[in-house]
């Protein structure tokens, strides 16, 4: 397996419609973590861990659609191991919608403040950001091809 694919997930559809069709019309191997709501268990995420060991480019894209914040650690991880990383950060705007409801303007801040501190140290490390999850996903095919 060569991409990992991590970040937002939930009702996320990135990876089945932008991400997915690119790696495998590339002949790109990869792991899709994302699983239906509800179907997570503790054992979910020994399989993810190992996968994400076991990849040679880890594709973390980070969209307006979460207000997790475990993919920003992971990604900050990443980059501090040196691993191949292609990497998209997007911030949250006061109209984005979380369950049909908006993020209080502090909330707001502090999630988009992880997000600025995960672009900067993806920039001080040489690690490109992407606003476009096609543009970082062929970059992910361009890593994972020695390139």
């Amino acid at each position: 397996m060569q991409i990992f694919l991590g970040g937002t997930a939930g009702h996320s559809t990135w990876r089945t419609k932008i991400a997915i069709p690119i790696l495998e019309t590339a002949g790109v191997t990869f792991f899709n973590p994302q699983l239906g709501a509800g179907e997570w268990t503790p054992a979910h995420q020994a399989i993810e861990t190992k996968a994400k060991e076991e990849a040679d480019v880890w594709l973390f894209v980070v969209t307006e659609e979460t207000r997790g914040v475990a993919s920003l650690v992971e990604a900050a991880y990443r980059i501090g191991t040196g691993g191949l990383l292609s990497l998209v950060v997007r911030s949250i705007q006061e109209d984005d919608l979380f369950d049909g409801l908006p993020l209080n303007e502090q909330e707001r801040k502090d999630l988009n403040r992880g997000r600025s501190y995960l672009i900067e140290v993806a920039e001080q490390n040489g690690v490109p950001v992407f606003d476009s999850i096609a543009e970082a996903t062929k970059h992910a095919v361009q890593l994972a091809n020695g390139q």
